[in-house]
């Protein structure tokens, strides 16, 4: 992997795991908006259509952790594990120099500060052996953050993870209590339904797999 992917193995007391990390400018467009464009509006938007979401709360963008996996299987059972999570949030960077020479796992700001960059970290197992590191490696970057954002993580991510923390806190102590984000009563913002809101009308079928295509 290491060969085809350039990343960083870290070392925590849980083990050792493989993240890669991309930090893109605010001011990049990405299609006709720039990244910066969302931190205009306010997760508070979506509350009224899905108030079982948590998002009536005094939280924005800045405080929003963005996260998708990819597994070993589309069931939720105890067998399924997560061997890449990716995780994106908004951090500020000093000056070019500090993004060049920080390490791939650095936080550069706690949450909550005026960004200049989307960070994009992609945790990676490259074995069953390396899962609890890759639980911790998360867990310090959950416990940062108000609320999640993903798509279909209601169904299926964030029940996943939650049961690989159960999983995981057996063999691993200090993971107990980490990983709160995760929990179904905070904040998250499951952006599939919006966007069914959004194409019913234009879509013969809203399915996920339509959807994501």
């Amino acid at each position: 992997m290491e060969t085809l992917v350039p990343g960083e193995e870290i070392e925590n007391c849980n083990g050792v795991c493989y993240v890669v990390t991309e930090r893109y400018s605010l001011h990049e467009l990405r299609g006709v908006y720039p990244l910066a464009g969302l931190l205009d509006h306010h997760p508070r938007t979506f509350a009224a259509f899905h108030p079982n979401f948590g998002l009536q709360a005094e939280i924005d963008f800045r405080q929003a952790l963005f996260l998708d996996t990819e597994t070993t299987g589309l069931g939720g059972g105890a067998g399924v594990y997560a061997f890449m999570v990716g995780v994106g949030t908004f951090e500020t960077v000093a000056n070019e120099q500090q993004d060049v020479d920080h390490s791939p796992f650095t936080v550069h700001s706690l949450p909550f500060t005026a960004p200049t960059h989307f960070v994009v970290r992609q945790f990676f197992m490259r074995n069953p052996a390396e899962e609890g590191a890759l639980m911790m490696a998360l867990a310090e970057l959950l416990d940062n953050y108000a609320m999640s954002v993903t798509f279909n993580g209601r169904t299926f991510d964030l029940p996943l993870l939650r049961t690989r923390f159960r999983q995981n806190q057996h063999m691993y102590p200090e993971l107990r209590g980490s990983g709160r984000l995760l929990d179904a009563e905070r904040p998250h913002l499951d952006l599939l339904h919006p966007a069914r809101r959004v194409w019913k009308r234009r879509l013969q079928s809203c399915r996920l797999i339509n959807l994501e295509a």
